[in-house]
């Protein structure tokens, strides 16, 4: 499973004969029978003409024919024979078919999907018990649970059923403060900044008010569910609720992009200002419409990317070259510096300040 840190590295990686790999594909055998991937792997790999080193060309096809379990929806492969690079990632969400070779990795897709299908916790929850889930890119995992002690039924009415109910409502209280308390642990160690909530009404608010408010804030929403749910289901419901609270997300995101490069303030918009404040180490934030393409031109001595032809570079006075990946190389800029990408899809205020835009960090 890919992290931050391997973005990073990717990222930064930069191939020292211009030919490094990057190849993405569908290998969902749902959609379409194996053999029928396998002539798809070779027409992209034979698109790349003389682009592609032989070896690259020559491992990706190996691996695929003999060490790949044809099991994820997609793969995706990084080669550089030369540099020893050598980086497969499957995963459980819908790939469109690339493939790519140049100085540097085509990381973009990638990006895209870690933006879109990003982690978050999912914690279900009754009056005696837990369960920790993380989803992240298409999979959901089980992390652990957190079991208090039983709570005892009273069958009989009077004076005792309401005692037994009054024990029962405190050992369920002490057993929702350790829920909270293992809450903690579990988005620490698991790196969570957005929590999805499932199990009664009831049980949800009082759980809500015994979380510390810097965890409150991450709760995206909550489901009705039982404690006991298939993580599939799991998965399927919260899905659908993370995706609409990003959408939220996006339209708050581009409103605040927009103003704040209006006014000025920590913020710019248009692939030229984008590209100025990358190269300066100061975008905090990229925010780039989903389908944006566009064609650059990279100095091969300082590295700053310009929009328009130069004849030579104004800061160190090299010779600025053509790149069709214009906007790769943006995400690339940003990634290596420690910065965020979100992508957005359908926004005019976006598109009609240029298709991206970045906050800054000073």
């Amino acid at each position: 499973m890919i992290e931050e840190k391997d973005l990073q590295e990717l990222a930064s990686f930069q191939s020292e004969n211009k030919s490094a790999l990057s190849l993405y594909l569908n290998t969902d055998l749902t959609q379409q029978p194996k053999e029928q991937c396998r002539l798809l792997l070779k027409e992209l790999l034979g698109g790349l003409g003389e682009g592609a080193w032989a070896a690259d060309v020559a491992h990706a096809e190996r691996f695929l024919d003999y060490e790949y379990d044809w099991q994820a929806r997609g793969v995706v492969i990084f080669s550089d024979s030369e540099q020893k690079l050598w980086r497969t990632y499957s995963l459980e969400l819908p790939i469109v078919n690339a493939a790519h070779t140049g100085e540097s990795l085509y990381i973009r897709p990638l990006v895209n999907l870690m933006d879109r299908f990003g982690r978050y916790g999912l914690i279900l929850v009754d009056r005696e018990k837990a369960r920790f889930l993380v989803a992240y890119l298409g999979q959901i995992e089980e992390k652990g649970e957190s079991s208090g002690k039983d709570l005892k039924r009273h069958k009989q009415g009077g004076f005792s059923a309401t005692r037994f109910q009054r024990q029962a409502d405190r050992q369920a209280e002490q057993n929702l403060r350790q829920v909270a308390q293992a809450t903690v642990s579990f988005c620490k160690v698991w790196g969570i900044n957005r929590i999805v909530l499932a199990g009664s009404d009831t049980t949800l608010a009082e759980f809500m008010g015994m979380l510390p408010k810097t965890l409150a804030k991450l709760v995206v929403g909550t489901l009705p569910m039982d404690v006991e749910t298939s993580a599939t289901e799991v998965m399927e419901r919260s899905a659908e609720l993370v995706g609409e609270q990003r959408r939220q997300h996006e339209v708050v995101l581009v409103d605040q992009l927009v103003t704040a490069a209006a006014k000025g303030t920590n913020a710019v918009t248009g692939l030229a200002d984008a590209f100025y404040v990358a190269h300066q180490g100061r975008a905090r934030e990229l925010v780039v419409e989903q389908d944006f393409e566009a064609e650059g031109y990279l100095c091969n001595g300082c590295g700053l990317m310009s929009t328009e032809p130069l004849a030579k570079c104004p800061s160190c006075g090299g010779h600025p070259q053509q790149v069709r990946d214009a906007v790769n190389r943006l995400v690339q800029m940003v990634i290596s510096s420690g910065g965020t990408v979100t992508t957005v899809a359908g926004s005019t205020n976006l598109a009609e300040a240029g298709h991206v835009g970045a906050l800054l960090r000073y």
